[in-house]
């Protein structure tokens, strides 16, 4: 037998370990089970509009110039990416908003016309963010956590900088203006987090966009999945859609296999997988033999949040709206509770993340957009009925028509939208959330499920759900860490 890897599953974490695995000189096999690869990076398009279903901020783009780099060749042969100015716009119920630049005196001037005595707590803030940057990306989040001893050594250095404090502690102690409160309070939801629940080290994120930026690639991210794609096929790596794993088999210590959904199975050395690790535990290898570490990993943790996003098109442009705008509807405090503590949906308590790439890339002549509103996962709250989802989308609209796009309703072509039930259904995600496992400090390094299984030798995992997390520098960085747990 050949030296084979197969990849389960292909979105970002997947296809940077199936072309690592093949730089290593691995026949390597991907295994999807949707038409597409990219996992939630998805491309949705009829006769008018291309719409990106997943993920839209890059912040760290030097780990997608390393995937064509180990085979010599250039990101910007395949696509180029855009650095955007403007990182975030940040409107609030009455009006007021903050534009944060990737240039760091254009944001503080901003921050001078909202409260002028923070402006010196902004930059204490920034001082902590480089300095868990220093200890936490740079030290750890390419390293594995498969043994309990590997985060043991790391606590001394977690306490000495306090990572046990919540991340919503530390902004409350340094901001006074309620509105930056707000503004800053929101980062750990870029990875689904709670911010009263998760370390204040990932406040890392602020010096993060700062260091590197935030790009977009001009086609959009679905133009990013096709163009990985391409690599990967001229790499030689065998992409096979619509086929799912039925079930993984130990057979020797040097084999392993997997049964697929047509009958088939494929003897590899090693796999990787990128699915929801619950699910692959649970449901394609049958959990684990321990039963204390089956109870916590398969029915203890806790899950990030759900996520409704409505997809629009309208027949003409706006200029005056930037890339990325994240709206405040009431205060961030009761919007929280409203999406991790609440068995329903109150609109009025809503953050509407506001999503418009054809203010950096003009691929369509007219504006495309996509609303992101977080909400409860599934666990709390499962009535997502078409009346129910039907009223949401009009309070939506009625909230951005008022606020942002004077008269677009009479302006759309095209509108609709997807639930968490659609990724509990299209990705197995647990409760239908977003993010997989929320990165609560009880819920970081070893305490996620590991990149090399803790079951079966051979079974390896990127994505989300495992060590260092979500995001896509977390999931690209997942498969660097497996790059180097395979010999």
């Amino acid at each position: 037998m050949n030296n084979i890897v197969t990849i389960i599953g292909s979105g970002f974490g997947g296809i940077a370990a199936a072309l690592r695995a093949k730089k290593k000189g691995f026949d390597v096999i991907i295994i999807e089970r949707n038409n597409n690869i990219g996992g939630k990076a998805q491309l949705f398009k009829d006769d008018l509009f291309l719409f990106d279903a997943g993920p839209t901020i890059i912040t760290a783009p030097y780990l997608f110039e390393e995937l064509f780099n180990l085979f010599g060749k250039k990101l910007n042969d395949y696509i180029y990416f855009k650095e955007i100015k403007h990182l975030y716009k940040f409107c609030f119920f009455d009006k007021t908003s903050l534009k944060y630049c990737n240039k760091l005196t254009t944001t503080q001037n901003n921050i001078k016309f909202i409260s002028k005595n923070d402006l010196q707590n902004y930059t204490k803030l920034l001082f902590i963010s480089q300095n868990f940057f220093d200890l936490c990306f740079k030290l750890f989040s390419n390293k594995p956590f498969t043994k309990l001893y590997q985060m043991l050594k790391c606590m001394p250095n977690f306490v000495k900088v306090k990572c046990y404090k919540s991340y919503f502690s530390l902004i409350n102690i340094l901001m006074r203006n309620h509105k930056l409160k707000q503004i800053f309070s929101i980062y750990p939801l870029l990875l689904g987090g709670n911010p009263y629940t998760v370390s204040c080290l990932y406040s890392l994120i602020l010096y993060l966009e700062l260091k590197w930026g935030i790009h977009f690639p001009y086609g959009g991210i679905g133009n990013l999945i096709q163009q990985l794609e391409l690599l990967m096929r001229e790499e030689g790596i065998k992409i096979y859609t619509g086929v799912s794993v039925k079930t993984i088999i130990k057979n020797t210590t040097k084999s392993i296999s997997v049964i697929l959904n047509n009958k088939h199975y494929i003897n590899s050395n090693y796999i990787i997988s990128n699915i929801e690790p619950k699910h692959l535990y649970k449901n394609i290898i049958n959990g684990f033999k321990n039963k204390l570490v089956r109870k916590k990993k398969l029915y203890d943790l806790n899950y990030s949040f759900g996520l409704f996003i409505l997809f629009f098109g309208v027949n003409c442009f706006y200029s005056n709206i930037s890339h990325h705008t994240i709206f405040f509807n009431n205060t961030c405090t009761k919007a929280l509770k409203n999406i991790f503590y609440k068995q329903y949906i109150n609109k009025k308590n809503i953050c509407i993340y506001l999503h418009h790439p054809n203010k950096t890339d003009h691929f369509c002549k007219s504006s495309t957009f996509y609303a992101l509103i977080p909400v409860p996962n599934l666990k709390l709250f499962n009535n997502w009925s078409l009346y129910e989802c039907e009223a949401f989308v009009q309070y939506i609209l009625t909230i951005l028509d008022s606020n942002f796009l004077p008269k677009f309703k009479q302006h759309i072509n095209t509108c609709f939208y997807i639930t968490p039930t659609f990724f509990k259904e299209r990705y197995f995600s647990t409760f239908g959330c977003g993010f997989s496992i929320s990165p609560n400090f009880n819920q970081i390094a070893w305490f996620r499920f590991h990149n090399k299984s803790e079951k079966i030798k051979n079974l390896y995992l990127v994505g989300a759900g495992t060590h260092p997390g979500a995001g896509i520098p977390g999931v690209l960085l997942s498969a660097k860490i497996i790059d180097k747990l395979i010999i």
